[in-house]
C-alpha cells in the first residue's frame, strides 16, 4: 500500500473534518464519546497550534489512512476548545442530552487526571490507524515519525498514556523502546503511563 506522510499542518478542512471521522471510528477515547464535532474541533486547534506535533498518512487518493499527534502542553489543545463560548455550551449540551456518561466520563476525568509531564518531555496523545491499513507497519512508522520530530525539537523523552488492556499499543509502544514508568486509574479507565528517553 502506498501512503505519504504529512505535517497535520498541510491537511485542508475537509481532511480534518475527514480526520475527525477517522479517528471516531477507529480510537476509543473521551473526545470520541463527546462526538464529531469535539473531535473535527480539536483537530482544527491542533493544526493551529505550534506546540503540536502532527503527521498523517494519505493513500494514493488522498484518503486519511492513519494520524499520530501529541504537545508538550496536551491540556491546552482541550482547554481551547471551551473558548469557543456559545459553540462549546450547544455541543455540551448536544452531548448532555446524546451520551451523559461521556459529560460525566469528562469531569470524573477533569478532577481524577493524575498526570504530571516531566520537564522537556513531549507527550503522544492520540495514535490511530484505519482498519484497512493495519499490520502493515504504518502505526510504527507515524510512531517513529513523531519520535523523531519529537527529538529533532529537542525534547528529552516522550510520554502517552495507554489503557492498561490495550495489548496490541502496549507492545507496539514497547518494542520501539517505551517503558510502563506508572500506572493509574483516570475515571473509568485503568491506564500505563509510558515514556521513552530521547537523551
Amino acid at each position: 500500500m502506498k501512503y505519504n506522510v504529512i505535517a497535520l499542518t498541510q491537511l485542508n478542512s475537509d481532511q480534518i473534518k475527514k480526520l475527525g471521522f477517522l479517528h471516531q471510528r477507529v480510537l476509543h477515547s473521551l473526545l470520541t464519546d463527546l462526538g464529531a464535532p469535539f473531535l473535527e474541533h480539536y483537530y482544527q486547534i491542533a493544526r493551529a497550534d505550534s506546540s503540536v506535533i502532527g503527521m498523517c498518512a494519505l493513500g494514493a487518493e488522498g484518503n486519511l489512512l492513519g494520524w499520530v499527534v501529541g504537545s508538550p502542553l496536551p491540556g491546552q489543545v482541550a482547554r481551547r476548545m471551551s473558548e469557543a463560548g456559545g459553540w462549546f455550551i450547544i455541543q455540551v449540551l448536544r452531548v448532555l442530552v446524546a451520551n451523559p456518561k461521556a459529560i460525566w466520563q469528562a469531569f470524573v476525568s477533569l478532577r481524577s487526571a493524575s498526570v504530571t509531564m516531566k520537564p522537556g518531555a513531549v507527550e503522544l496523545t492520540y495514535l490511530g490507524v484505519d482498519e484497512s491499513a493495519r499490520k502493515m507497519g504504518l502505526g510504527r512508522e507515524l510512531l517513529s515519525a513523531f519520535i523523531d520530530a519529537a527529538r529533532a525539537k529537542g525534547f528529552a523523552s516522550v510520554e502517552l498514556s495507554v489503557e492498561a488492556e490495550n495489548a496490541a499499543a502496549i507492545a507496539l509502544y514497547t518494542r520501539v523502546g517505551f517503558r510502563v514508568a506508572r500506572s493509574y486509574t483516570e475515571g473509568a479507565f485503568d491506564r500505563h503511563r509510558m515514556e521513552l528517553i530521547l537523551k
